[in-house]
This record gives structure tokens, C-alpha cells and sequence, in this order.
């Protein structure tokens, strides 16, 4: 059982103020960085988008064309699309006398050589500029696609087609910056298609999307493929053209809130990117690194003004003025595309930082009782933890030598099932078992010693004297095989193979007490007790049964019923234990247990007829594990009760 040591309580010093203060200012800072991810990008998406208007027809200069479902019904295969198409799109458009050509699509593998050949003939033919899609090793691409890929981009006009999705929620926001393995940015493809050749964006910016008419499905000029040959020359002669597929579950991206569409192709992403560039708008945002500055400064601010200022009225009202000043600079910054700031993230941990230092205040205050009530509550029944809070039961390091019962718990086959379940359902399945049965064993005023994965742990007689610890013991153990074979059957009907849970008991000398040091400790056992206690659990996987008792707790219960299972010679020790399984009254009433316990009384004396004694409880009682134990060791040559265990 591990707690942590308090020291007495006291005035704190000067530094132990300023430790409190630091602790409030960073807890407020987590505070406000977790609660903020989100919030900071939904009122950002918010505001940017109120800060947006529609593209007038006259402000037109980019045009997108798409491969659509009808268009891809048209051919035989759907990819790659089929390039003889696409060499006859580039020509029917630079017919039309557009001032660029972008062809958002990936060219990285072949197909039909003379459709191929024909598409990098319209390309290399066009009279408008023709720029192609690049990307690069880490977006899904393998090497022979890499290869193919460059050969096609090679002496012609490319830029990376790679868009960034937020982290937090996988909405597109930012202009990415694509860097090479010199760590030298990538031109985009939209800025090669804006008329620049390389790349100037010093660090990536909100995405400015335009909002959208409310008589378009785009705030862009958007025709299907198989169309372009019945459209005016006129809708594309001096226009930037992209081409691009507009295929459900295929090149989509999340825009962020506030833009109409509820997912966007990639081409239209980046014809809002285009359009930004060529009017020469951005609008910067923090990194990480500097969003968390802002944040801890704003925690710090306000830890600094609830130290200095002693009123708490001008405390929250000051708070409130410079908090609404912020929001306020950042809207105008925002109107003016100069920095969208964080909003959401340093008020909170304004707020967030004035109650923690409150807090901590008054935690600050608590006693020691208090401390020991809330941590010993965790471990031992609630008649122990007054006892300990009123100072009856005093926890010092080092141990004392007591008298106690120790129960050792372990589930079968745990490990094994740990690796066929997934790790959720196995968390939430041990969580429950652990639950369930930590709650037995406080309700019978034990204290647990450890958890070991699914194994538990506890004793009787500690801190608590008990003299009736070994009947509690037994009380304890039959409560957790029920629940245990209930909660077993359970889980089989649903499929799940668990196991039986094995209980072995065993009551005698151990020094109890704190062990580890005065910053931590363990309030355990040390002794033969708690070893034989262990290795009576184990023993249970030979005997065949769930409980194994010694004689040492059954020689204390006069009101419980036991039937023995051998003198067992446990692994490191030389003498023998009596050892003893609880049953019920009518078990023991039962025809086959009279017919056990006499087979017993043959096998104690070495009666040669035990064999065919144990052989007809057998017959009773087919699924019975100590008969059959016992039955085999005779007919291997075993002629009494002594049995060594050369396992633990």
C-alpha cells in the first residue's frame, strides 16, 4: 500500500509562496492550452470568415474545372484518369487562350504509352503556361512512383500540391510549407501558378477563404471536364485554369467552420490559396511556441496582480479591462490581416490562473488529518481511517512484529488474454475485476498491501489489531470466489476466456510497517507469512482448487468448514503445511465429500485401498480437482498425504 509522506503542518516561508504561485501559473497554463486547442481555432475560423466578402464577378481571375463522376463514367477505368483525356482538356482549353494552366493531378505512374506520349505533347505544346503537381516521399508515394514522378516534372513548371490538415481537428487552415531535405521551402503549386518561382512564404498563414454567393455551390467559377468543349471561350481566355477531380472520398479536405461546404476537393483549396496570393493577402498566426508565451505571460500577469493587489474587487475587475483590451487589439489586428491572435487561450489562463492561486490558498491550509483521511481511505476500511485521523494508530517509518492473515488473489490465464484483447476492452475488463474487488476487501476491514497487475494483495491484523482476523480472512476469501465464479461466467457467456481466480490464506508473524523512506513509502509486509501466503495461491493450480487455507487460519475458525487437501512441502521450505480447502455445510453433507474425506483418512495412513477410494469419489463427483489430484498421485506411486511443491 503506497502513500506519500506529509510533512507537519506549518506557516509557509517566503519561498514556499513563491513555489505556490509557480505551480498556479503553470497548472493555469495546461489549463488554458488544453481547453483553449479547440475554442482558439473555432472563434479564429469565426472571425476570419466574418472578415471575408464574396468575390465580386469582376474580381474573377481563376476558374476550376473538375473530373467528376459523370466525366470518369465515360471511360473504362477510373485510375489512372485516362491520360488521352486529359491531353485533350489541355488542348481544348489552351484554345481558349488562358493566361495559366494548373493540372492538380499527380502524374506518378504510367498508363497506355501512347495516351501518355500524347498528354506530354499537349503539355509541352500549350502556348499558356502548363504547371504540374509535385509531391514528395512522405505523402504516400513510393520509390518507383518518386522516380516516374520526376521524370515527368523534370524541365517543366511544378509546385507541391501537399495541403496541412490541423492536428486537432483535420480542418485545412494553413498555407503549408513544404520544406526539401536541405530544409529550403518548396515552391507551391499555387505559387507557381501566381507567376512566382520560388517560394516566399516566410511562415505559413491562415488560409483567407472566400465565403460563398448564395446563388453558388463555389466562390469560384467551377465546370465539369466533359463540358469544357460547349463552354464560351470567353469564361476562361485570360483566366488561371485549374484542373482538378471532384470525386467523393477521394482528395477531400475539412474546411474550417464557417466555410458553407462541408468538405471541399482538393483544387478548390487551392484556388482559395491562389486567389490569396495574387491579391497579396495573408494573415499571419503564432506557432505553438509563441501561442504558449502568450498564454504563460497572461498567467503570470495575473498571479502578479492577485499577489500585489490585496482587494479582490479591483483584483477581477482589473482582470476583466485588460482582458476585454486584448480581445479588443486582437479583433483589429485581425480586420487589418496583421496577426490573428490567440483569443480563447490567454483570458482563460488569465481566469484560470486568479482560481488556482485561491486555491492553492487554501489547500495550503489543510491538515494533516485531513490528508491522512483522503489517502487512507483509498486502502483500508472506514473504521481504520478514523482510527488513524484520531491518532489511536500511529504510522511511523520502519515495522513492527504483528500477528496477521495474509490473502494473496491471482487470475488465471491473465496474460494470455491480455494479448488477445484490444488494450481498451482489456483495461475497462481489469478495471472492473480491480474495482470490485478492492471494494470487497475494505468492506471487510482489510488492508491492501499491493496490486500487481491483476494479482491483489492484503492483509488482516494491520494497522487495525483484529482477533477475529482469521475468520475475516475466511469471510473475505469465500466472498471473493463468488464474486470472482459469477463474474467468470459472465465474461465466458460473452466469449471472453477468463480464468478462475486462486485465493491462498495464511495467518502468523510479519513485520508490518513503512518501508522506503520518509518522501515515499510502502506500508507492507515482510516475513515466512506473507512467502507461505503466496505460494498457497499458487499451489491452487496443482490441487485443483480456488482456495488453499493453512492449518494456522483453519485451527482459529471454529464456526467455518474445511476438508483437507494435504501436508503440502512448499518450494524453499523443508516442513510440511496442513493445508484446507472452506466448503459449505451442505458440500460437506454431500454423499461424495463423506466419501472423500474417508479416502483422506486412508491416504493419511498409507491404507493401500485409497486408491480405489479416491477412484469411486471420482466416480461421484467427476469435475472434483483435489480427487483427481490425488488419484493420480497414488497411481504414480504416492502413498500418503505429503506432497512437495517444486513450483511457487
Amino acid at each position: 500500500m503506497s502513500l506519500f509522506s506529509s510533512e507537519n503542518s506549518r506557516k509557509p516561508t517566503d519561498g514556499w509562496q513563491r513555489l505556490y504561485w509557480l505551480t498556479a501559473a503553470l497548472m493555469a497554463v495546461a489549463v488554458a492550452i488544453v481547453v483553449s486547442n479547440r475554442l482558439d481555432l473555432v472563434i479564429g475560423d469565426l472571425l476570419v470568415m466574418q472578415n471575408q466578402k464574396s468575390i465580386q464577378p469582376a474580381e474573377q481571375e481563376i476558374v476550376i474545372v473538375v473530373i467528376t463522376e459523370e466525366t470518369l463514367a465515360q471511360f473504362p477505368y477510373r485510375s489512372p484518369i485516362d491520360r488521352g483525356f486529359l491531353a485533350d482538356l489541355i488542348g481544348a482549353l489552351d484554345a481558349k487562350a488562358p493566361k495559366r494552366i494548373g493540372l492538380d493531378i499527380l502524374l506518378d505512374s504510367p498508363s497506355d504509352p501512347e495516351k501518355d506520349q500524347k498528354l506530354f505533347e499537349a503539355i509541352d505544346g500549350a502556348g499558356a503556361p502548363i504547371v504540374l503537381a509535385s509531391a514528395g516521399a512522405g505523402n504516400g508515394l513510393t520509390s518507383s512512383q518518386l522516380t516516374y514522378l520526376e521524370g515527368v516534372l523534370n524541365d517543366r513548371l511544378s509546385g507541391s500540391i501537399v495541403l496541412e490538415s490541423d492536428t486537432i481537428d483535420g480542418a485545412v487552415r494553413h498555407i503549408p510549407t513544404i520544406l526539401d531535405n536541405a530544409s529550403r521551402p518548396v515552391p507551391l503549386f499555387t505559387e507557381i501558378l501566381a507567376g512566382n518561382r520560388v517560394s516566399n512564404q516566410a511562415r505559413p498563414g491562415r488560409i483567407l477563404y472566400k465565403s460563398v454567393a448564395d446563388d453558388s455551390p463555389s466562390a469560384f467559377p467551377k465546370y465539369p471536364a466533359h463540358t469544357v468543349n460547349l463552354l464560351p471561350d470567353e469564361w476562361f481566355s485570360g483566366k488561371i485554369v485549374l484542373i482538378g477531380t471532384d470525386i467523393p472520398f477521394s482528395d477531400r479536405h475539412l474546411p474550417p467552420l464557417g466555410v458553407a461546404n462541408a468538405s471541399l476537393p482538393g483544387v478548390e483549396v487551392h484556388a482559395h490559396i491562389l486567389h490569396q496570393i495574387l491579391t497579396g493577402r495573408s494573415l499571419p498566426t503564432l506557432n505553438w511556441f509563441l501561442r504558449g508565451i502568450f498564454i504563460g505571460l497572461a498567467a503570470v500577469l495575473s498571479i502578479a496582480a492577485v499577489v500585489r493587489i490585496s482587494r479582490p474587487r479591483f483584483i477581477f475587475f482589473g482582470l476583466i479591462l485588460a482582458t476585454g483590451l486584448y480581445v479588443l487589439i486582437g479583433y483589429f489586428l485581425l480586420a487589418a490581416d496583421v496577426l490573428l491572435l490567440p483569443l480563447a487561450g490567454p483570458p482563460i489562463a488569465v481566469f484560470s490562473a486568479a482560481l488556482l492561486a485561491s486555491l492553492l490558498r487554501w489547500w495550503q491550509d489543510r491538515s494533516e488529518r485531513q490528508f491522512l483521511e483522503t489517502a487512507f481511505s483509498q486502502y483500508v476500511s472506514k473504521s481504520v481511517v478514523r482510527q488513524l485521523t484520531s491518532g489511536k494508530i500511529k504510522l511511523s517509518l520502519g515495522g513492527e512484529k504483528r500477528k496477521v492473515a495474509y490473502l494473496f488473489t491471482d487470475l488465471e490465464g491473465f496474460t494470455s488474454l491480455s494479448q488477445s484483447l484490444p488494450p481498451d476492452q482489456m483495461g475497462s475488463l481489469l478495471n472492473e475485476y480491480l474495482d470490485n474487488m478492492c471494494e470487497l476487501i475494505t468492506e471487510h476491514g482489510a488492508t491492501i498491501d499491493k496490486i500487481i497487475g491483476d494479482a491483489v494483495v492484503c492483509f488482516f491484523g494491520a494497522p487495525e489489531i483484529d482477533d477475529n482476523q482469521a475468520a475475516n480472512a475466511v469471510k473475505l476469501a469465500l466472498a471473493i470466489d463468488a464474486y470472482c465464479e459469477g463474474f467468470r461466467k459472465t465474461l465466458n457467456d460473452r466469449g471472453i476466456p477468463l480464468g478462475v481466480t486462486r485465493i491462498g490464506l495464511h495467518m502468523g508473524d510479519a513485520v508490518i510497517g513503512n518501508f522506503g523512506g520518509k518522501r515515499f513509502f510502502d506500508y507492507t509486509g515482510i516475513g515466512d507469512t506473507v512467502n507461505i501466503a503466496a505460494r498457497l495461491e499458487g499451489a491452487n493450480r496443482h490441487l485443483g482448487t480456488r482456495i488453499c487455507v493453512s492449518a494456522a487460519i483453519v485451527d482459529e475458525c471454529d464456526n467455518s468448514l474445511f476438508r483437507p487437501l494435504g501436508n503440502l512441502v512448499l518450494k524453499g521450505r523443508d516442513s510440511a503445511i496442513a493445508c484446507f480447502e472452506p466448503c459449505s455445510k451442505d458440500t460437506m453433507n454431500s454423499p461424495w465429500m463423506k466419501k472423500y474425506l474417508g479416502a483422506f483418512q486412508l491416504l493419511s495412513v498409507a491404507d493401500p485401498g485409497a486408491t480405489n477410494a479416491f477412484a469411486e469419489v471420482a466416480s461421484l463427483n467427476t469435475g472434483d480437482g483435489p480427487t483427481r489430484f490425488h488419484l493420480e498421485r497414488l497411481r504414480n506411486g504416492a502413498v500418503d498425504t505429503q506432497v512437495t511443491m517444486w513450483e511457487k
